[in-house]
């Protein structure tokens, strides 16, 4: 064997898989939705308070939950520990994508389901299972990370981006009090042509009445409406330009923001945030560390 061939071979053996810092994972099947899930876990180095650790869930878990890991750790040794729930799948990348579409989608009329390009062929049984998905997060793994961690019930955090931050807006217009804290970052309203708008009007109501009481952060980069220097494969500029214009990403959400800034209620409060020079390919990293300082400030 030459030396150069010997030095690879023993640098070979000497490499091992990547780890995050005090971060778990599992698999976890819901008997609601009738899907299994990859959790993963990011627990604080740090003793909780009396109280319990903050709680962030982060949707989309594969993609979002090693950064949201990563910050974790450093907003535990800046004093503020929170325990990071990611919210994944045991799939290939590509099945991945078309899981997603089902749990983070409101149910959907099959005319209202976009044809684009980066979205694959969905059929009925591809999307529409927000509902199930959210008795997944609630009634079943919610129980499942109390009984292993000592949270606070009353400072959990849900973020999604995206098609997440879609699921996010559906679960707050549609149970409020299911969480503390709502983060919809660059959130798809324009699915259905925005038909998850239709709820606001009586979330509005239950604030004004008193019914629930969530803080909400709305964010968006602030070059989603420009076509972006990365396209998909096979998307010319024009294709591009016509669905950003679609989407109206930006515009869609501060007009969101500014309506939901304006509703009064006790205890209730609604933010937005810009991203600059951020696209939607650059913002979920943005969006992520925002998240968690909006769920572990006070």
């Amino acid at each position: 064997m030459s030396l150069e061939a010997n030095t690879i071979e023993r640098d070979a053996a000497a490499r091992e898989p990547v780890t995050l810092p005090w971060s778990t994972q599992f698999d976890l099947a819901s008997k609601i939705s009738g899907r299994t899930y990859r959790i993963f876990v990011f627990a604080p180095p740090l003793p909780a308070s009396e109280a319990g650790y903050p709680v962030l869930v982060a949707l989309d878990g594969n993609m979002t939950f090693p950064i949201a890991a990563a910050m974790g750790a450093m907003y535990a040794f800046s004093g503020a520990p929170a325990l990071v729930v990611g919210v994944g799948y045991p799939a290939s990348p590509i099945e991945i994508q078309r899981l997603r579409f089902r749990d983070l989608t409101p149910p959907t009329p099959p005319e209202g389901v976009p044809k684009r390009p980066g979205i694959p062929p969905l059929g009925p049984d591809h999307y529409g299972g927000s509902a199930e998905f959210r008795g997944f997060l609630t009634e079943e793994l919610r129980p499942a990370i109390a009984a292993a961690h000592k949270v606070d019930p009353s400072r959990e955090a849900l973020f999604g981006y995206s098609l997440g931050g879609l699921f996010v807006l559906d679960t707050l217009f549609n149970q409020p009090d299911a969480y503390g804290r709502y983060m919809a970052a660059s959130p798809s309203i324009w699915w259905n042509d925005a038909a998850v708008l239709m709820d606001e009007a009586r979330f509005v109501r239950g604030i004004e009445d008193g019914a629930a009481a969530p803080r909400v952060l709305i964010s968006v980069g602030d070059r989603e409406q420009m076509v972006p220097s990365r396209l998909p494969g096979g998307m010319s500029a024009e294709d591009a330009e016509a669905l950003i214009a679609e989407g109206r990403m930006v515009d869609n959400a501060w007009e969101l923001s500014t309506r939901l800034s304006r509703v009064t209620g006790c205890g209730y409060a609604s933010c937005f945030h810009a991203f600059e020079n951020e696209d939607h390919l650059t913002g979920m990293a943005a969006a992520v560390g925002r998240a968690l300082d909006f769920a572990t400030r006070d």
